[in-house]
């Protein structure tokens, strides 16, 4: 019975009683090295940096301590990941072999030629391929075209309704002409830059093919795969400028089209209002 006794009173004055020199000294040294291995700095656990000594005051170290093993694990993961997947597509990239047999060539942009036998033609296929500058495709337009015939001083000498059918007349040539230049100017600028295009679609085709080790790298790869989109996105735009000048210029032809159609009607209506308003002819047998 009496050493029950002093056994429960020892362990009553350990629990209750203040950290001696030795318990603290011994507490303080393992405190700051399983502090320092879960990366808390040596006064983040109290004010003495003693170890807590009861479980409750341990439980944030441990539920700290089983975070920071979490993500320890899922970068360990995540890297499994990608080193296994850069190392799949190493290993398939190895199995190609020679990249070479894939080149293919495209074709040419071709020039377009003409006679230009007395000279008004010529001017008109260099702005189409490209040649001259873009102010210059007004000019060329015009040595190639007919002249709109000037009906300033003729016109007020009309009647009324004729002069507005003149009018609407060279809205139909101005908006014919203004989508032919356009077309023109269009077409010699993607004939200009069609050398330049096709030096890099080699360069980077050439790149693609390339069998070493620093080419066929991931990174490498992504950012061919990045060029490659952006030249597509390129090409796009180029492709949505040919068929927004083809646009252009069938709207024109539609006007042009539609005029003639208007003036067949307004001859048609007109022909009905005479005969309308004629007498009739008296038949009689002979």
């Amino acid at each position: 019975m009496n050493r029950r006794l002093t056994v429960l009173c020892i362990l009553t004055l350990l629990i209750a009683a203040p950290a001696t020199p030795f318990w603290g000294a011994f507490f303080s040294s393992l405190g700051n090295a399983v502090g320092s291995a879960f990366g808390f700095s040596s006064g983040g656990l109290n004010a003495s940096g003693l170890m807590p000594v009861t479980v409750k005051a341990a439980k944030p170290v441990v539920d700290a301590a089983r975070e920071r093993l979490a993500e320890l694990q899922r970068i360990h993961s995540m890297a499994s990941e990608t080193l296994d997947h850069y190392s799949g597509l190493a290993g398939t990239l190895r199995d190609l072999g020679s990249l070479q047999r894939f080149r293919a060539e495209t074709t040419n942009w071709l020039r377009t030629t003409t006679a230009n036998r007395f000279g008004t033609s010529g001017a008109w296929t260099r702005a189409l391929n490209g040649e001259s500058s873009p102010s210059a495709t007004v000019a060329a337009y015009s040595a190639a075209g007919v002249a709109v015939p000037d009906w300033s001083a003729a016109l007020p000498s009309l009647p009324g309704p004729w002069q507005d059918g003149v009018r609407r007349e060279h809205a139909t040539l101005e908006l014919a002409d203004a989508a032919s230049v356009r077309s023109l100017t269009v077409l010699g600028e993607l004939r200009r830059l069609a050398p330049e295009r096709r030096r890099a679609n080699g360069e980077l085709e050439a790149s693609a093919l390339n069998p070493a080790n620093a080419a066929q790298a991931m990174p490498a790869l992504l950012g061919k795969v990045a060029v490659g989109q952006v030249r597509q996105v390129r090409g796009t735009e180029q492709t949505n400028q040919l068929l927004d000048a083809l646009l252009e210029a069938e709207l024109a032809g539609l006007k042009r089209d539609r005029d003639r159609m208007a003036r067949s009607m307004q001859a048609a209506a007109d022909y009905r209002t005479e005969v309308a308003a004629a007498p009739a002819p008296n038949w009689r047998m002979p």
